[in-house]
Parts: structure tokens; sequence; C-alpha cells
């Protein structure tokens, strides 16, 4: 009983020891979400908006490493004017895990992440295009972290790969891109 007490106070005191921030990340898409061959028999317009935003946390581990896990938030929409003309709309969430290596000390760090995504297609009606409404893959990125007293400024480029795609329409005329680019900017406390 007093072995598994002082475990417990020890793992509490090096827990306690580990900084952890939370925080906002938004951004914007490099890519559109969407690729659309053209011509075809849907007359298929598809429309990527413009923004991605969601909280995050990391927890700083020593030897200049760190854990990250956002929940990001994302919305598209498309349209097949030949069909009946209704625009789908789909939000999606993405839950990034990253590993992240801060190449220095100080109050400038450039850093690099890599690690997993798991995404979740939300309000979206049965429709012919959609495949699959969940997914998964890889993520790989780079940014600079400033800290300014109270607050932290991390700007970054983030790729994401995914294993498959979430719109694929017969005859392949809309499909849903794999490979996804951003400009984030997270700001934690």
């Amino acid at each position: 009983m007093i072995k598994t007490f002082l475990a417990f106070i020890l793992i509490a005191a090096a827990a306690n020891a580990q900084p952890i921030s939370a925080g906002l990340k938004f951004g914007v898409p490099l890519n559109d979400a969407f690729s659309i061959r053209s011509p075809n028999p849907f007359s298929y317009v598809a429309e990527t908006r413009r923004y991605t935003v969601g909280p995050f946390i990391e927890l700083r581990l020593p030897a200049h490493l760190a854990i990250e896990i956002d929940a990001l938030y994302k919305s598209y929409e498309y349209r097949a004017t030949v069909a009946s003309g209704a625009a789908v709309q789909a939000s999606s969430w993405e839950f990034p895990v990253l590993g992240k290596y801060k190449l220095l000390s100080g109050p400038i760090q450039p850093y690099i992440e890599g690690g997993v995504a798991f995404s979740r297609l939300t309000d979206i009606p049965q429709v012919i295009e959609l495949s699959n409404k969940n997914n998964y893959g890889v993520v790989a990125g780079a940014g600079v972290e400033l800290r300014l007293k109270f607050v932290r400024i991390a700007p970054e480029i983030r790729y994401s790969g995914w294993t498959r795609r979430f719109f694929d329409s017969p005859g392949n005329y809309l499909q849903s891109n794999r490979n996804q680019a951003a400009v984030l900017v997270g700001i934690s406390f």
C-alpha cells in the first residue's frame, strides 16, 4: 500500500513537471477539397470553404519533444446542376495526434511534426458521391513557435495524406482530394 502511494506521488510529481498548454488553431487550405473532371454529365460545381478552426492541447516533454492533439473543423460544399441543383454540404472533424520536435531553445523555436489523423464527416445526407464517412491518414508539418510573455503563437505548414476519398462520384467526375495542405496558426497560453 505504501509503495503504491509513493509510486502515485512520484508519477503525479513527474506529470506536474510537464507543462501542458491549450489553445485555438485556425487556418486556410492551400489546395481545393475536390477535383472535378471536365466535361462531365453532372455539371459538378465545388466550393472549398477557406477556413479550418478548432482547439488543441500540447504536452511539452523533455529533450525538445512535445505531443499535440487537435480537433479541427472544416466545411465543404458541392452541387450537381443536372441532377437537382441542390447544394450538398458536409462538415468534417479531424483529430491529428502529432509528435513534435523543437529544433532550438529560447523564445523562437522552429519545429517539425508528424503523426496520424482520424477524420469523420458530419451533417452529410446519403448521396451517391459519398464513399466514406470515416478516414485516417498521415500528417507532417513544420513551423515556428514564438513565445511572447503569456502567449505562444505558432504558424505552420501542414500536409495531410488520407488513405481513402470521402467523395467519389460514378465515373470519377467529382472526387475529394486525398492530399491536402494547409497553413495553420496556433495560439496557446
